[in-house]
């Protein structure tokens, strides 16, 4: 689905909700495809903004009594990827906000992105409005990587620092470590 989004973004997949624990490569997987589609599409605008920023500007925006410039600056968006939407519980005015922002980007075939830390229908703090927009394309679960996939991450991470790492130390890492990538990237 993220290499789909990335070849043709705005016309699959859309928009893409990218759901898993912490620490499992949503934002990572994010700005890959955001990478992706700024070499292959240099002429697209891309975004990418942590909901705590996109919170910030909304309330500095509001404050200010210039939401429509912000309504404006992400209208130009070709691209807008929007990471741990589940901080936007509660929040009434910014819920609103992304409402409409969304709807015009949808409505113009422009690429949305999204991430969070459980599925829209689980996002029980947001508006069914919202809920029901974020599922409107595709849902996917990042989920733990398995043993052969941390064992590859571990033997790749030791690799690039160019550390001798013996298998069995290998092994033992990928047996243990088994919930978190950024842990097993640290090691």
């Amino acid at each position: 689905a993220a290499q789909q989004t990335a070849e043709k973004p705005g016309l699959v997949y859309n928009p893409l909700f990218i759901y898993g624990q912490v620490g499992l490569g949503k934002t990572h997987l994010m700005q890959a495809i955001g990478n992706h589609i700024m070499q292959q599409h240099p002429e697209k605008v891309v975004t990418y903004l942590p909901t705590s920023k996109f919170l910030d500007e909304v309330i500095e925006s509001i404050k200010k009594n210039k939401l429509h410039d912000l309504i404006n600056k992400l209208d130009n968006v070709d691209v807008l990827m929007l990471d741990d939407v589940q901080f936007l519980a509660w929040k009434k005015q910014t819920q609103e906000e992304l409402y409409n922002i969304f709807n015009i980007l949808y409505e113009a075939g422009k690429q949305i992105i999204l991430s969070g830390d459980r599925p829209p229908k689980e996002l029980t703090e947001l508006e069914p409005r919202l809920q029901s927009r974020f599922e409107w394309g595709i849902t996917v679960d990042i989920g733990e990587p398995d043993y052969e996939t941390r064992l590859a991450i571990i033997q790749e991470k030791s690799r690039a620092r160019e550390f001798l790492l013996p298998s069995e130390v290998a092994e033992f890492i990928a047996e243990n470590v088994t919930t978190n990538v950024r842990e097993i990237e640290w090691i």
